[in-house]
Protein backbone atom coordinates (compact mmCIF):
# COMPACT_ATOMS: atom_id res chain seq x y z
CA UNK A 1 0.00 0.00 0.00
CA UNK A 2 1.07 3.55 -0.92
CA UNK A 3 0.77 5.05 2.66
CA UNK A 4 2.56 2.59 4.94
CA UNK A 5 5.17 2.83 2.28
CA UNK A 6 5.71 6.11 2.22
CA UNK A 7 6.64 6.28 5.90
CA UNK A 8 8.56 3.39 5.49
CA UNK A 9 11.16 2.57 3.41
CA UNK A 10 10.94 -1.24 3.81
CA UNK A 11 9.05 -3.93 2.60
CA UNK A 12 5.38 -3.17 4.43
CA UNK A 13 5.11 -7.13 5.15
CA UNK A 14 7.58 -7.18 7.07
CA UNK A 15 7.30 -3.84 9.09
CA UNK A 16 3.40 -5.39 10.24
CA UNK A 17 5.63 -8.46 11.36
CA UNK A 18 8.46 -6.76 13.24
CA UNK A 19 5.27 -4.91 14.75
CA UNK A 20 3.45 -7.64 15.71
CA UNK A 21 6.76 -9.44 17.24
CA UNK A 22 7.02 -6.45 19.16
CA UNK A 23 3.96 -6.46 20.58
CA UNK A 24 4.81 -10.08 21.69
CA UNK A 25 8.30 -8.91 23.32
CA UNK A 26 7.89 -5.55 24.50
CA UNK A 27 6.84 -5.29 28.56
CA UNK A 28 7.06 -1.98 28.85
CA UNK A 29 3.70 -0.44 28.79
CA UNK A 30 4.52 3.34 27.52
CA UNK A 31 6.14 1.86 24.69
CA UNK A 32 3.65 -0.75 24.06
CA UNK A 33 0.93 2.06 23.89
CA UNK A 34 3.13 3.73 21.18
CA UNK A 35 3.22 0.28 19.36
CA UNK A 36 -0.57 -0.23 19.03
CA UNK A 37 -0.87 2.91 18.23
CA UNK A 38 1.42 2.49 15.28
CA UNK A 39 -0.75 -0.46 14.23
CA UNK A 40 -3.81 1.27 14.39
CA UNK A 41 -2.39 3.70 11.92
CA UNK A 42 -1.46 1.10 9.80
CA UNK A 43 -4.78 -0.20 9.97
CA UNK A 44 -6.73 3.24 9.37
CA UNK A 45 -5.80 2.01 5.71
CA UNK A 46 -7.97 -0.22 4.84
CA UNK A 47 -5.87 -1.48 2.13
CA UNK A 48 -3.22 -2.74 4.62
CA UNK A 49 -5.51 -5.43 6.11
CA UNK A 50 -3.62 -7.69 2.97
CA UNK A 51 -0.74 -7.50 4.73
CA UNK A 52 -2.22 -9.12 7.85
CA UNK A 53 -3.87 -11.81 5.86
CA UNK A 54 -0.49 -12.37 4.23
CA UNK A 55 0.75 -13.30 7.14
CA UNK A 56 -1.89 -15.96 7.92
CA UNK A 57 -1.67 -17.23 4.29
CA UNK A 58 2.14 -17.88 5.27
CA UNK A 59 0.72 -20.34 7.91
CA UNK A 60 -1.53 -22.15 6.40
CA UNK A 61 0.85 -22.79 3.79
CA UNK A 62 3.63 -23.99 6.07
CA UNK A 63 0.59 -25.79 7.54
CA UNK A 64 -0.09 -27.53 4.46
CA UNK A 65 3.45 -28.25 2.81
CA UNK A 66 4.79 -29.36 6.46
CA UNK A 67 2.07 -31.04 9.42
CA UNK A 68 4.96 -30.76 12.09
CA UNK A 69 5.78 -27.13 11.45
CA UNK A 70 6.22 -25.13 14.07
CA UNK A 71 3.26 -22.77 14.40
CA UNK A 72 4.47 -19.49 12.59
CA UNK A 73 3.73 -15.98 13.73
CA UNK A 74 -0.38 -15.21 14.81
CA UNK A 75 -1.90 -11.74 13.08
CA UNK A 76 -4.58 -11.60 15.20
CA UNK A 77 -3.58 -13.96 18.37
CA UNK A 78 -1.40 -11.82 20.07
CA UNK A 79 -3.92 -8.88 20.33
CA UNK A 80 -6.23 -11.32 21.88
CA UNK A 81 -3.96 -12.25 24.52
CA UNK A 82 -3.18 -8.23 25.21
CA UNK A 83 -6.96 -7.99 26.12
CA UNK A 84 -6.29 -9.64 29.69
CA UNK A 85 -3.62 -6.93 30.48
CA UNK A 86 -4.42 -4.54 33.00
CA UNK A 87 -3.57 -1.18 31.64
CA UNK A 88 -7.01 -0.04 29.66
CA UNK A 89 -5.38 2.34 26.83
CA UNK A 90 -3.03 -1.06 25.79
CA UNK A 91 -6.89 -3.68 26.46
CA UNK A 92 -9.03 -0.93 24.20
CA UNK A 93 -6.06 -0.18 21.59
CA UNK A 94 -5.18 -4.27 21.37
CA UNK A 95 -9.41 -5.01 20.74
CA UNK A 96 -10.04 -2.64 18.49
CA UNK A 97 -6.92 -4.15 16.39
CA UNK A 98 -8.56 -7.38 16.64
CA UNK A 99 -11.69 -6.59 15.53
CA UNK A 100 -10.23 -4.67 12.34
CA UNK A 101 -8.01 -8.00 11.63
CA UNK A 102 -10.91 -10.23 11.46
CA UNK A 103 -13.19 -8.30 9.69
CA UNK A 104 -12.04 -5.83 7.28
CA UNK A 105 -10.45 -8.38 5.19
CA UNK A 106 -10.71 -12.22 4.26
CA UNK A 107 -9.97 -13.51 7.49
CA UNK A 108 -12.23 -15.15 9.78
CA UNK A 109 -11.83 -16.01 13.32
CA UNK A 110 -12.76 -19.68 14.58
CA UNK A 111 -15.94 -19.98 16.42
CA UNK A 112 -14.13 -20.65 20.03
CA UNK A 113 -12.26 -17.39 19.90
CA UNK A 114 -14.52 -15.48 18.26
CA UNK A 115 -17.04 -16.44 21.51
CA UNK A 116 -14.19 -15.74 23.51
CA UNK A 117 -13.74 -12.61 22.26
CA UNK A 118 -17.83 -11.31 22.21
CA UNK A 119 -17.87 -12.88 25.95
CA UNK A 120 -15.09 -10.39 26.70
CA UNK A 121 -16.67 -7.49 24.94
CA UNK A 122 -20.35 -8.06 26.66
CA UNK A 123 -18.33 -7.80 30.00
CA UNK A 124 -16.85 -4.38 29.37
CA UNK A 125 -20.43 -2.90 27.93
CA UNK A 126 -21.03 -0.42 31.11
CA UNK A 127 -21.66 3.04 31.08
CA UNK A 128 -19.19 3.80 33.42
CA UNK A 129 -16.67 1.96 31.10
CA UNK A 130 -14.48 5.34 30.10
CA UNK A 131 -13.50 3.04 26.40
CA UNK A 132 -16.93 2.33 25.95
CA UNK A 133 -16.46 4.15 22.34
CA UNK A 134 -13.83 1.42 21.42
CA UNK A 135 -15.53 -1.20 22.16
CA UNK A 136 -18.79 -0.12 20.39
CA UNK A 137 -17.12 0.66 17.36
CA UNK A 138 -15.21 -2.77 17.41
CA UNK A 139 -18.92 -4.71 17.28
CA UNK A 140 -19.52 -2.05 14.78
CA UNK A 141 -16.99 -3.26 12.56
CA UNK A 142 -17.43 -7.04 13.55
CA UNK A 143 -21.14 -6.90 12.81
CA UNK A 144 -20.96 -5.56 9.38
CA UNK A 145 -19.61 -9.32 8.89
CA UNK A 146 -22.78 -11.74 8.49
CA UNK A 147 -21.27 -15.12 9.94
CA UNK A 148 -20.82 -12.91 13.33
CA UNK A 149 -24.44 -11.80 14.08
CA UNK A 150 -25.30 -14.96 15.19
CA UNK A 151 -22.93 -15.23 17.89
CA UNK A 152 -23.26 -11.52 19.09
CA UNK A 153 -27.48 -12.45 19.31
CA UNK A 154 -27.21 -15.10 21.34
CA UNK A 155 -24.84 -13.76 23.88
CA UNK A 156 -26.17 -10.77 26.49
CA UNK A 157 -24.44 -7.91 24.73
CA UNK A 158 -27.96 -6.93 23.57
CA UNK A 159 -29.28 -7.13 26.86
CA UNK A 160 -26.10 -5.26 27.98
CA UNK A 161 -27.31 -2.29 25.65
CA UNK A 162 -30.78 -1.80 26.73
CA UNK A 163 -29.52 -0.84 29.95
CA UNK A 164 -27.04 1.25 28.93
CA UNK A 165 -29.59 2.99 27.02
CA UNK A 166 -32.10 3.49 29.89
CA UNK A 167 -29.40 5.59 31.17
CA UNK A 168 -27.56 8.90 30.24
CA UNK A 169 -25.06 8.77 27.30
CA UNK A 170 -23.89 10.72 24.39
CA UNK A 171 -25.89 11.27 21.54
CA UNK A 172 -22.21 9.37 19.60
CA UNK A 173 -22.90 6.14 22.01
CA UNK A 174 -26.39 6.06 20.95
CA UNK A 175 -25.30 6.01 17.49
CA UNK A 176 -23.26 3.35 17.69
CA UNK A 177 -25.56 1.31 19.59
CA UNK A 178 -28.35 2.14 16.65
CA UNK A 179 -25.79 1.18 13.98
CA UNK A 180 -25.79 -2.14 15.75
CA UNK A 181 -29.25 -2.29 16.05
CA UNK A 182 -29.18 -1.60 12.37
CA UNK A 183 -26.84 -4.34 11.38
CA UNK A 184 -29.08 -6.81 12.82
CA UNK A 185 -32.37 -6.05 11.98
CA UNK A 186 -31.42 -7.15 8.35
CA UNK A 187 -32.45 -10.68 9.65
CA UNK A 188 -35.99 -11.55 10.11
CA UNK A 189 -35.08 -14.42 13.38
CA UNK A 190 -32.79 -11.04 15.37
CA UNK A 191 -35.91 -9.15 14.85
CA UNK A 192 -37.76 -10.68 17.80
CA UNK A 193 -35.07 -9.30 19.99
CA UNK A 194 -34.90 -5.91 18.72
CA UNK A 195 -38.02 -4.74 19.07
CA UNK A 196 -37.10 -4.27 23.23
CA UNK A 197 -35.75 -1.34 21.51
CA UNK A 198 -38.25 0.03 19.92
CA UNK A 199 -39.09 2.02 22.57
CA UNK A 200 -35.80 3.93 23.98
CA UNK A 201 -35.15 4.84 20.60
CA UNK A 202 -38.24 6.03 19.99
CA UNK A 203 -37.27 8.82 22.83
CA UNK A 204 -34.15 9.19 21.18
CA UNK A 205 -35.35 9.99 18.20
CA UNK A 206 -37.66 12.58 20.00
CA UNK A 207 -34.79 14.32 21.12
CA UNK A 208 -32.50 13.75 18.55
CA UNK A 209 -30.47 16.91 16.50
CA UNK A 210 -27.98 15.07 14.38
CA UNK A 211 -29.27 14.27 11.31
CA UNK A 212 -27.14 10.54 11.10
CA UNK A 213 -28.66 10.14 14.50
CA UNK A 214 -32.12 10.14 12.93
CA UNK A 215 -31.67 8.69 9.46
CA UNK A 216 -29.91 5.31 11.15
CA UNK A 217 -33.32 5.19 13.77
CA UNK A 218 -35.23 5.43 10.28
CA UNK A 219 -33.88 2.60 8.91
CA UNK A 220 -34.07 0.74 11.84
CA UNK A 221 -37.15 0.89 11.89
CA UNK A 222 -37.49 0.54 8.51
CA UNK A 223 -35.79 -2.55 8.52
CA UNK A 224 -38.02 -3.86 11.34
CA UNK A 225 -41.47 -3.17 9.58
CA UNK A 226 -40.12 -4.71 6.45
CA UNK A 227 -38.18 -7.53 8.09
CA UNK A 228 -39.98 -9.14 11.54
CA UNK A 229 -42.99 -11.49 10.86
CA UNK A 230 -45.02 -10.04 12.46
CA UNK A 231 -45.41 -6.25 11.18
CA UNK A 232 -48.23 -5.80 12.87
CA UNK A 233 -47.31 -6.12 16.15
CA UNK A 234 -44.20 -4.24 15.32
CA UNK A 235 -46.13 -0.93 14.44
CA UNK A 236 -48.27 -1.63 18.34
CA UNK A 237 -44.34 -1.20 19.84
CA UNK A 238 -44.39 1.81 17.88
CA UNK A 239 -47.45 3.19 18.62
CA UNK A 240 -47.25 2.48 21.87
CA UNK A 241 -43.99 4.37 21.87
CA UNK A 242 -45.60 7.08 20.37
CA UNK A 243 -43.08 6.60 17.10
CA UNK A 244 -46.22 8.23 14.82
CA UNK A 245 -45.99 11.14 16.82
CA UNK A 246 -42.37 12.28 16.32
CA UNK A 247 -42.62 10.90 12.21
CA UNK A 248 -45.27 13.65 12.28
CA UNK A 249 -43.21 16.65 13.45
CA UNK A 250 -40.20 14.95 11.19
CA UNK A 251 -42.31 14.89 7.94
CA UNK A 252 -42.96 18.73 8.14
CA UNK A 253 -39.48 19.41 7.93
CA UNK A 254 -37.63 20.35 4.54
CA UNK A 255 -35.04 17.42 4.58
CA UNK A 256 -31.90 18.20 2.10
CA UNK A 257 -30.88 14.59 2.62
CA UNK A 258 -33.37 12.73 0.64
CA UNK A 259 -33.24 8.92 2.46
CA UNK A 260 -33.99 10.89 5.19
CA UNK A 261 -37.00 11.99 3.61
CA UNK A 262 -37.56 9.09 1.88
CA UNK A 263 -37.29 6.69 4.83
CA UNK A 264 -39.68 9.33 7.12
CA UNK A 265 -42.68 8.70 4.00
CA UNK A 266 -42.18 4.86 3.88
CA UNK A 267 -42.48 4.63 8.17
CA UNK A 268 -45.58 6.98 8.14
CA UNK A 269 -47.27 4.89 5.61
CA UNK A 270 -46.96 1.65 7.01
CA UNK A 271 -48.06 2.92 10.22
CA UNK A 272 -51.29 5.05 9.01
CA UNK A 273 -52.12 1.85 7.19
CA UNK A 274 -51.48 -0.12 10.33
CA UNK A 275 -53.90 2.32 12.25
CA UNK A 276 -56.06 2.23 9.67
CA UNK A 277 -56.41 -1.68 10.18
CA UNK A 278 -56.18 -1.68 13.91
CA UNK A 279 -60.03 -1.03 15.35
CA UNK A 280 -60.03 1.99 17.59
CA UNK A 281 -60.37 0.45 20.52
CA UNK A 282 -56.62 -1.20 19.73
CA UNK A 283 -55.08 2.01 19.37
CA UNK A 284 -56.76 3.27 22.24
CA UNK A 285 -55.08 0.26 24.08
CA UNK A 286 -51.94 0.72 22.76
CA UNK A 287 -51.91 4.44 23.91
CA UNK A 288 -52.48 3.24 27.45
CA UNK A 289 -49.45 0.61 27.43
CA UNK A 290 -47.47 3.14 25.82
CA UNK A 291 -48.12 4.84 30.05
CA UNK A 292 -47.69 8.52 28.12
CA UNK A 293 -51.54 9.82 27.21
CA UNK A 294 -52.59 12.39 25.38
CA UNK A 295 -55.62 14.98 24.91
CA UNK A 296 -56.20 13.15 21.17
CA UNK A 297 -59.75 12.37 19.76
CA UNK A 298 -60.03 9.21 20.98
CA UNK A 299 -60.62 10.35 24.85
CA UNK A 300 -62.54 13.20 23.80
CA UNK A 301 -64.94 11.57 21.45
CA UNK A 302 -68.14 10.48 23.07
CA UNK A 303 -69.29 8.17 19.97
CA UNK A 304 -65.75 6.27 21.09
CA UNK A 305 -66.80 5.98 24.42
CA UNK A 306 -70.77 5.15 23.86
CA UNK A 307 -68.98 2.25 21.34
CA UNK A 308 -66.20 1.44 23.92
CA UNK A 309 -66.85 1.74 27.28
CA UNK A 310 -67.80 -1.72 28.30
CA UNK A 311 -64.57 -2.99 26.52
CA UNK A 312 -62.15 -1.36 29.78
CA UNK A 313 -63.88 -4.57 31.28
CA UNK A 314 -62.32 -7.08 29.26
CA UNK A 315 -59.23 -9.54 30.05
CA UNK A 316 -60.27 -8.75 34.41
CA UNK A 317 -60.59 -5.13 33.51
CA UNK A 318 -57.24 -4.55 32.04
CA UNK A 319 -57.33 -1.06 31.33
CA UNK A 320 -58.68 -0.04 34.13
CA UNK A 321 -55.87 -2.02 36.17
CA UNK A 322 -52.95 0.12 33.91
CA UNK A 323 -55.26 3.54 33.98
CA UNK A 324 -55.21 2.76 38.38
CA UNK A 325 -51.39 2.59 38.11
CA UNK A 326 -50.96 5.15 36.26
CA UNK A 327 -52.90 7.83 38.74
CA UNK A 328 -50.54 6.23 41.29
CA UNK A 329 -46.82 6.73 39.65
CA UNK A 330 -46.81 8.74 36.78
CA UNK A 331 -45.75 12.24 37.23
CA UNK A 332 -46.86 13.58 34.04
CA UNK A 333 -49.90 15.75 34.50
CA UNK A 334 -51.61 15.40 31.08
CA UNK A 335 -51.37 11.89 31.35
CA UNK A 336 -53.16 12.33 34.96
CA UNK A 337 -55.66 14.57 33.88
CA UNK A 338 -56.48 12.34 30.24
CA UNK A 339 -56.77 9.11 32.85
CA UNK A 340 -59.37 11.07 35.12
CA UNK A 341 -61.08 12.17 32.32
CA UNK A 342 -61.15 8.34 31.16
CA UNK A 343 -62.18 6.93 34.04
CA UNK A 344 -65.37 9.64 34.50
CA UNK A 345 -66.03 8.81 30.76
CA UNK A 346 -66.39 5.33 31.68
CA UNK A 347 -68.27 5.72 34.04
CA UNK A 348 -71.09 8.39 32.21
CA UNK A 349 -71.41 5.43 29.55
CA UNK A 350 -71.07 2.31 31.95
CA UNK A 351 -73.25 3.27 34.80
CA UNK A 352 -72.91 0.07 36.60
CA UNK A 353 -68.79 0.67 35.91
CA UNK A 354 -69.36 2.61 39.24
CA UNK A 355 -69.00 -0.71 41.34
CA UNK A 356 -65.41 -1.84 38.94
CA UNK A 357 -64.17 1.82 40.22
CA UNK A 358 -64.79 1.80 43.89
CA UNK A 359 -63.68 -2.06 43.69
CA UNK A 360 -60.44 -1.27 42.11
CA UNK A 361 -59.57 1.77 44.13
CA UNK A 362 -59.23 4.19 41.40
CA UNK A 363 -62.30 6.15 42.72
CA UNK A 364 -59.53 6.87 45.56
CA UNK A 365 -56.55 7.96 43.12
CA UNK A 366 -59.11 10.32 41.28
CA UNK A 367 -59.93 12.31 44.47
CA UNK A 368 -56.60 12.08 45.26
CA UNK A 369 -55.57 14.46 42.24
CA UNK A 370 -58.12 16.79 43.98
CA UNK A 371 -55.08 18.43 45.36
CA UNK A 372 -52.49 18.55 42.68
CA UNK A 373 -51.27 21.59 42.46
CA UNK A 374 -51.03 21.40 38.19
CA UNK A 375 -53.85 23.26 36.89
CA UNK A 376 -53.77 20.82 33.70
CA UNK A 377 -54.84 17.97 36.18
CA UNK A 378 -57.55 19.90 38.57
CA UNK A 379 -59.44 21.46 35.57
CA UNK A 380 -60.30 18.35 34.55
CA UNK A 381 -63.04 18.27 37.25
Amino acid sequence: SSGINAEWPLRPGNIVKTLINLTISICNEKILQHVLVLVNDVLSDKENIKLFEEIEDANAAEKLANKEAPKGLSSWEPFLDLLNRPDEFIVNQSCLILAKVISCGQFRLDSKNLNWFINWQVSQLLQSNTYLHTILASQQLMLRVTEYRAPFHNSTCLDKMLNILSTRISFQLQYQMVFCFWLLSFRTTYCFKLMDFIKPTAEILRQAVKEKVIRLILQFYRNLLTNHSAPRKIAELMIQGKVQVVIGQLIEKNWKDEDIKEDVEHVKGVLDEMLQDMSTFDSYLAEVKSGKLEWSPLHTNPAFWRENAQKLNQNDHEVLRMIRILLKDEQDPTTLAVCAHDVGEYVRHYPVGKYNVEKLGLKERVVCLLDNDDPKVWRVF
